[in-house]
């Protein structure tokens, strides 16, 4: 055989080309490129939805900017003006980098990339924004972070639950599962039901004796840090406390699907409406994804745990009034600054107004998903944990920015250095 005959054989050799036709017609991009209806889509959706709307959200706001001050967006300096807007309006350096970062690549993605002198003057104003921040007596610098949860915390959230009941069940099983599996939000509402599976495990001691010890395995498919959809799998042994036990709580939940004939392929954590309906039978508008019909979604988590949060009284909740009085400001701030003669005036204000919501808004503890998250790692380091098996467990790199945000900057009390010096009361 001859390297010739591997070669297929074209038009020209006698085979007629026929031509298909695609139901979807081809996309073409800014830059004139064709791609395929389904090509696009799949790029599309590579992006979770919640960056895709960020993103969107960002560049409408800078389109507006642009309308309302006569540049054009592909202008040069038109995104350093702009984010400098921003920091002039009281938003937070973070948030300034958010809307820098998701510019840049949209600039960038239409032909018109910032140039390297744009890009560093950028990051300067991003910078100066920050040390106003630190330089700002009236508020805390810094990005508003979740608050930790320990597993005394999560101990009150249990106990607002009737978990008698198949809604009490499956939200025991929910937070239980949230916080020993150092989960964001998306992580359990993703779970499929053969993604969890109880075994025993042989665990050696010290001694060399074995003893068997009841264990949960789960697979994360896909997550925020797993976007290649690699697969990671958490390990977690059952405690000896049955009210904070996740095993226990999961076999509870396994028990209601079994009794309600739906102990099928399906998400773990399914919908329950308030008719007690499970699954695909609860009523209610169901997750945008056809495939997971039955199941929950993050928000639900979310939803979850800071209605426990609430009914535990780790969290306020505000009172009508307050949310009034926090919607009435928010009415004057914008009113106010449409008035305003000039827009250095108007951003004054917002900036003012922004200032007093955001102290307003550190002032009091924030438990959402992400609290189960830090407080699993914060918890498990104090526990004398080596930092690379906390971090493997909580799917994190060592040399994470993110995971060493997590851990505490603060000595323990018992550790601390003043007290050594023997003059402690």
């Amino acid at each position: 055989m001859t390297s010739t005959d591997l070669v297929p054989a074209g038009p020209g050799h006698g085979q007629a080309v026929r031509r298909r036709h695609r139901a979807e017609p081809d996309i073409v991009s800014a830059t004139g490129e064709r791609i395929s209806a389904s090509a696009a889509r799949k790029l599309t959706h590579a992006v979770p939805r919640s960056s895709r709307n960020a993103r969107a959200s960002r560049w409408r706001s800078y389109a507006l900017w642009c309308a309302t001050y006569d540049w054009a967006e592909d202008e040069p300096n038109a995104v350093l003006s702009y984010l400098s807007d921003l920091g002039d309006r009281g938003h937070p350096a973070n948030s300034i980098e958010a809307h820098f970062s998701t510019l840049r690549a949209m600039r960038a993605i239409q032909g018109e990339p910032l140039s390297d002198k744009e890009i560093k003057a950028c990051q300067l104003v991003i910078r100066h924004r920050a040390g106003e921040e630190a330089d700002d007596p009236l508020t805390e610098p810094g990005p508003l972070q979740a608050d930790a949860l320990d597993l005394d915390e999560l101990r009150l959230m249990l106990r607002t639950l009737d978990r008698t009941t198949v809604r009490g069940k499956r939200d025991a099983a929910v937070l239980l599962l949230a916080w020993w599996m150092a989960a964001r939000a998306s992580e359990p509402a993703r779970l499929n039901l053969h993604d969890a599976k109880i075994r025993t495990v042989q665990i050696e001691d010290e001694d060399g004796r074995k003893t068997a010890h009841q264990a949960l395995i789960i697979k994360i498919r896909r997550s925020k840090a797993d976007q290649a959809a690699r697969g990671q799998e958490v390990r977690i042994l059952a405690t000896a406390d049955q009210e904070l036990c996740p095993i226990h709580a999961l076999r509870e939940w396994l028990d209601v699907l079994a009794d309600d004939g739906q102990l099928t392929p399906g998400p773990l954590l399914r919908r329950i409406d308030r008719h007690g309906n499970i699954g695909a039978n609860a009523a209610g508008r169901p997750p945008k994804d056809a495939r997971r019909r039955g199941g929950i979604t993050a928000d639900t988590v979310n939803d979850i745990i800071k209605a426990t949060a609430h009914a535990a009284e780790l969290t306020p909740t505000p009172t009508p009034e307050e949310r009034a009085a926090a919607a009435q400001a928010r009415q004057e701030a914008f009113a106010a600054a449409d008035a305003a003669p000039t827009a250095e005036e108007a951003n004054a204000i917002l900036k003012t107004w922004r200032t007093a919501r955001r102290a307003a808004r550190a002032a009091v503890r924030r438990i959402t998903g992400h609290s189960f998250r830090r407080g699993w790692i914060q918890q498990a380091l104090a526990a004398g944990n080596p930092p690379e098996t906390v971090a493997l467990h909580s799917r994190h790199s060592l040399r994470s920015t993110a995971f060493d945000a997590y851990r505490r900057k603060t000595v323990p009390w018992n550790q601390n250095p003043t007290r050594l010096l023997g003059l402690a009361a």
